[in-house]
């Protein structure tokens, strides 16, 4: 039997034990889940998306016009890109690509002007201002933002001559064989009906106007190009832009010490040397640069090395300066301009040091590169045709053969009304003073006028021949 003292104890903590929650870990009556509640995870933060490949705005774009078009306000415009267009170094436009744009407007073309009214063509001479305004993709044009393309001009692919420094005679027999190259090739060339059309023009007094063939503009893109608006877009495998590897020319070192940074090292071995195309952001004019001005260009197509890894990126920029400059001058002179490039910036590693020289480039018709990067306009002057026509406008005073023929070949000056009036006006010495007219014009032209400025715009194509830079281009002088 249990006693009282010891019952009510025992109740008492009975009753505490039932009141009290179960604690942590003690097993329960109560059925436990098939499967174990998870626990709460915190949520994951999101990976921002990669943004689409596409054309960044800024990116510089050089056409040429496929074929002639009216010279007027609103009139359309065909033109193919003159060199291709990459995107994470990987060929994205190639050239050849068509563009269309309209001419926005027409501004005069004052200095055209003067000199045509002197040649007796009196026809208000005017450039075209085109906006480019779409592109020709795989499912068909695709609408593009660009800035006006002002610079309407005939532009040629330059390459830096190899050939040496000729003495006087040796240049004028160069500059006679050239001519007579250019005669050839004017009748030769594709495009014989389209040049001998202007020359008909640039004889009459008045004459409708177009942009001709080939005329080359420059612009950029105001706003990103998504790739993916172009259509499948395969990018192409990178092209090896490595200067071949040839095998050099023995040549005579001289003024080595003197200007080592000219121009690449021709003892540099060829798989180490690149061919680098890059855009001017930099602006240059012969009249205003100075020896000692920096130069940048863009990097525009990414450069290979001979195991097929990129070694000078799309997007690295080259930094140098004008080596060079000389600014026009009277009696025909041109303006002299050279610039050299001697540092790589890449974006994700440090520069480099490097020998750059100019060794072509997307110029105006007229210019020429010689061997050491020099720009400069083509001296097209030569003594003989002023002293043939000369020649000619004397003859109509020779009173001994048929007055006709004899005046219609002297007057050559103020195109076709000067001869017009040569031949009808039957007075030998109109025809002839008409002769010496031109005579005195091209001599003016050729000899007293001031020469050209050479003109390089923010966005000309370059081509840059480089070598690493592999010790310093000055040695520090020792102390005595």
């Amino acid at each position: 039997m249990f006693s009282r003292g010891r019952l009510i104890p025992g109740l008492f903590l009975s009753l505490v034990a039932l009141s009290l929650p179960p604690l942590a870990g003690a097993q329960t009556l109560l059925q436990r889940p098939a499967h174990p509640t998870p626990a709460v995870q915190q949520p994951d933060q999101k990976v921002a998306p990669e943004p689409p490949p596409q054309l960044a705005a800024g990116t510089y774009m050089n056409v040429a016009a496929t074929r002639a078009f009216p010279m007027k306000t609103g009139a359309l415009v065909e033109a193919r890109l003159l060199h291709p267009l990459y995107v994470n170094n990987a060929l994205t436009l190639p050239t050849g690509t068509l563009l269309d744009g309209h001419v926005q407007k027409l501004v005069p073309d004052r200095s055209g002007r003067i000199w045509a009214r002197l040649n007796g063509d009196f026809t208000p001479l005017r450039l075209a201002v085109v906006r480019f305004d779409s592109i020709t993709a795989l499912q068909g044009p695709v609408a593009i933002s660009t800035t006006l393309a002002t610079n309407a001009l005939p532009m040629i692919q330059l390459q830096a001559s190899a050939a040496k420094r000729r003495s006087l005679v040796g240049r004028a027999w160069a500059a006679a064989k050239q001519r007579a190259h250019d005669t050839v090739q004017f009748f030769t060339a594709p495009g014989f009906g389209g040049r001998a059309k202007t020359m008909l023009y640039s004889q009459l007094p008045y004459h409708p106007q177009s942009i001709p063939p080939n005329t080359a503009w420059s612009f950029q893109l105001n706003q990103p190009l998504l790739l993916a608006t172009l259509g499948a877009v395969n990018p192409s495998p990178l092209p090896t832009t490595r200067k071949p590897a040839t095998k050099p020319k023995k040549q005579k070192q001289k003024n080595s010490a003197q200007n080592p940074t000219d121009a690449t090292s021709s003892n540099t071995p060829p798989e180490t040397r690149w061919m680098i195309h890059a855009v001017l952001t930099t602006p240059l004019n012969s009249k205003t640069a100075k020896v000692g001005d920096p130069v940048e260009a863009l990097v525009v197509e990414p450069v290979l090395d001979q195991n097929h890894a990129i070694a000078i990126p799309q997007g690295a920029m080259l930094v140098g300066k004008v080596a060079n400059s000389k600014p026009a001058r009277s009696f025909g002179r041109s303006g002299k301009l050279r610039f050299n490039f001697q540092q790589v910036r890449f974006p994700e590693k440090p520069p480099e040091a490097v020998r750059g020289a100019l060794a072509g480039a997307l110029a105006p018709d007229g210019m020429s590169l010689d061997a050491e990067g020099n720009l400069t306009d083509k001296h097209k002057g030569s003594v003989l045709v002023p002293l043939a026509l000369g020649l000619l406008a004397g003859h109509a005073l020779d009173t001994d053969g048929n007055m006709t023929a004899q005046t219609g070949v002297a007057s050559n000056g103020f195109g076709l009304a000067g001869r017009v009036a040569g031949l009808t006006a039957g007075s030998r010495s109109l025809a002839a003073g008409i002769g010496f007219y031109a005579v005195g014009l091209t001599i003016t032209q050729t000899w007293l006028r001031p020469g050209h400025q050479i003109v390089f715009p923010e966005g000309s194509r370059i081509q840059i021949d480089t070598a690493p830079l592999t010790s310093p281009v000055l040695k520090p002088l020792t102390p005595p």
